[in-house]
């Protein structure tokens, strides 16, 4: 079982002076309890971990995100609750219904003070970023509206407006756009009805758009309502159906354009802007997620000892989108395997030239390096760190005033040869020179999938 902790690492090579502040990653920490294994690497309960940087040293300490489904399941001794892709014990009158509960263990933002930890399922929980203490579940969104608020949230760096997505499910699944001013008042939530019934988890946004991709992840409502399958279980894949692109005006004046294109998964966006008549969206695309759904999928088997499927590479692609003339067109930027995207957020919604990402020489779930992709000149710099360690997704820290770099990346990683993980600093001008130094820690940390910075140590 997984230790929280509070101690002040070793620091391996020359920690930079300029580094200050405290990162902070969230993803599943805990998958067994009590005899009951989750049955997927992306299921478990929420562990918000932090990196305070401060006068020359890094101060690290982990805590399990206090959920209604943590505690009750504490209590019990065991996991006894239904998750995304795992029944509750006790067939399907146990699974009857909609009963999942959040994890919170997904993504991590700080925002007016306050931690958020999102899950896929109902509103986010919030914790005191300075003791990590668990505050209960947050409002979001308008107090009239309980959809299940996806992971994954964007800020308008301009103004420091909060754009949120949620999905409810139903007959006909509708998306909720909730906008928050930099101050946390509510500027306006739409509830829009969807053109077909998918699973998502990340979209876009611009200056003046949230672009929403459905591609073919259908849900089949019966089977899960019923008891009978998890939700992911209840997930197909259906590639003849190609993808659905929405675009949404963000102050809901305009109605939203749907536009068709090939089938291809998205995990995750790396960024989209407006470009005169056109709006450039870039994200990870796969041909079909074979690592996600089905018997043999990565993450599936992975929890049984086993290696299984993953057969497509998630490669950078890029739609070019004239709302007016109702087009789209898609290239790819890179076709090597990349995952996990991040920009300076400095320029998100913006024109940007630097993509940095979780990398692999080959297809695979698990990334040993990490690359640097320049989008408009095409260039691509590589660090890998060598075949016994994994690394997670970059967190871009900017160093100075200048857009886009200079700049620190920030990747959890584990070291195979010593058990242990680590947090390694690369500078992100100069990536293939590898890491500056590395955060030692002295434990193995779970799976972590997203994290944030705030550049002022707490």
């Amino acid at each position: 079982m997984t230790v929280e902790h509070d101690y002040y690492p070793q620091v391996d090579g020359l920690l930079p002076g300029g580094l200050q502040g405290t990162l902070y990653r969230n993803g599943p920490g805990r998958f067994e309890l009590g005899g009951v294994r989750k049955q997927h690497l992306l299921d478990g309960d929420g562990m918000v971990q932090a990196f305070d940087f401060r006068a020359g040293k890094v101060r690290y300490r982990n805590r399990f995100v206090r959920t209604e489904k943590y505690l009750a399941e504490e209590l019990a001794g065991r996991l006894t609750l239904p998750t995304w892709t795992t029944l509750a014990p006790g067939g399907a009158l146990q699974n009857m219904g909609n009963r999942i509960k959040s994890q919170a263990g997904v993504t991590v933002v700080l925002k007016n003070r306050r931690l958020y930890a999102f899950d896929e399922v109902g509103l986010p929980y919030g914790l005191d970023p300075q003791t990590l203490d668990t505050l209960g579940a947050q409002a979001v969104g308008s107090p009239d509206a309980r959809p299940d608020y996806k992971a994954h949230t964007k800020t308008d760096p301009k103004t420091g407006a909060w754009l949120l997505l949620g999905v409810e499910h139903g007959p006909r699944m509708h998306l909720h756009l909730a906008e928050h001013a930099a101050d946390g008042a509510l500027q306006r939530h739409q509830r829009i009805p969807a053109p077909r019934s998918v699973y998502i988890h990340d979209w876009f946004a611009t200056q003046r758009y949230a672009l929403v991709l459905l591609h073919p992840v259908k849900l089949g409502l019966a089977r899960f309502l019923s008891g009978w399958n998890s939700f992911t279980d209840s997930l197909q894949w259906k590639p003849e159906l190609g993808n659905l692109l929405m675009i949404i005006d963000r102050e809901g004046v305009k109605a939203p354009i749907v536009l068709e294109t090939s089938a291809c998964f998205m995990w995750h966006s790396l960024n989209a802007f407006e470009m005169n008549d056109s709006i450039i969206a870039d994200f990870v695309g796969y041909d079909k997620p074979d690592h996600f759904l089905g018997p043999n999928a990565a993450f599936r088997a992975i929890m049984q000892g086993r290696q299984g499927e993953q057969n497509y590479a998630g490669t950078v692609r890029r739609y070019v989108i004239n709302p007016e003339q109702r087009q789209i067109t898609e290239d790819v930027l890179s076709g090597d395997n990349h995952e996990f995207p991040m920009v300076d957020p400095r320029v998100a919604g913006g024109r940007y030239r630097y993509g940095y990402f979780a990398t692999a020489p080959h297809t695979t779930v698990f990334h040993n390096g990490l690359a640097r992709l320049d989008v408009q000149g095409g260039g691509r710099e590589v660090a890998y760190m060598g075949n016994d360690v994994h690394l997670g997704e970059p967190i871009f820290v900017p160093d100075g005033m200048a857009d886009n770099e200079p700049g620190w990346l920030l990747s959890l990683g584990l070291d195979g040869k010593t058990g242990n993980s680590f947090l390694g600093v690369f500078r992100a001008e100069r990536l293939a020179d590898g890491p500056v130094c590395r955060v030692l820690l002295e434990h193995s940390t779970p799976l972590s999938f997203h994290g944030w910075w705030h550049g002022r140590a707490v």
